[in-house]
């Protein structure tokens, strides 16, 4: 059975493991060096199908068999004190993901950091993952999602896309559904350029929980995380150090 979580580096009696997860089409290893910026989190990506070591596996498209095949494979983490990371995508999996696990009964993060999105009931996005390859590819790359470089390259495009249009459809195919407030508090980080998140979907996350919503923009667009990693993981580092002194 695949493993659905990397680990960067072990440290010793953590006050957290901070489980992190990827933009659409994004694998683990854009959060490998995040580790170099804390001393107290055990630092974590999740490994989604279709990508990296599990490149021959198909991505799930549908965001409800996402989270239920999550609930199985990160088990083991559950039982410790864990807080949960996503960016763009990866803040709707790890949203939806809560509730799953609200729902069943198990423990609940101490903290969620979303980026890169709106909040889930506020949602209003392209329909950019049924469109051509050639017209798909054009957008990727006017939302910064592609490098222009990659052009020269066909065969990798193609390996690359099922995967981004699988992502892309767990997003655009999903729909919120009313449910109360996670008791979770929720600091969302949001890049000033960025174009796909607004200030009013920023600020609807205070919605979705009872334990506090924060905001906190950084200069940059959708990927302003790539040039604010320090900061970032000092920020949640700082949240869930005090989170856990106030328990």
């Amino acid at each position: 059975m695949a493993s659905w979580l990397t680990s960067f580096a072990d440290v010793s009696d953590p006050a957290c493991e901070l489980v992190c997860f990827p933009h659409a089409g994004g694998g683990s290893s854009v959060f490998q060096t995040w580790h170099q910026h804390t001393d107290s989190l055990r630092v974590s990506a999740v490994r989604l199908p279709g990508r990296e070591s599990r490149l021959r596996e198909p991505a799930i498209a549908d965001l409800g068999d996402l989270v239920d095949a999550l609930v199985v494979g990160l088990g083991k983490v559950f039982s410790k004190p864990y807080a949960f990371y996503g960016h763009s995508m990866g803040a709707l999996v790890a949203y939806e993901l809560c509730r799953k696990l609200r729902a069943l009964g198990l423990p609940l993060p101490q903290g969620l950091f979303v980026a890169g999105m709106d909040a889930p009931q506020q949602l209003d996005l392209d329909r950019a993952h049924d469109l051509p390859r050639d017209e798909l590819v054009a957008w990727l790359i006017g939302v910064n999602g592609l490098d222009p470089e990659v052009l020269e390259y066909p065969a990798l495009i193609d390996l690359m896309l099922p995967t981004i249009r699988a992502d892309l459809a767990v997003v655009e195919d999903y729909h919120h559904v009313q449910q109360p407030p996670l008791p979770v508090p929720i600091h969302v980080l949001r890049g000033r350029g960025d174009v796909q998140v607004t200030v009013s979907g920023s600020s609807g996350w205070a919605a979705l929980t009872s334990e506090g919503c924060r905001v906190t923009d950084f200069d940059g667009d959708h990927f302003f995380v790539e040039h604010n990693e320090q900061r970032i993981v000092s920020l949640i580092e700082a949240d869930l150090v005090a989170e856990r002194a106030e328990r």
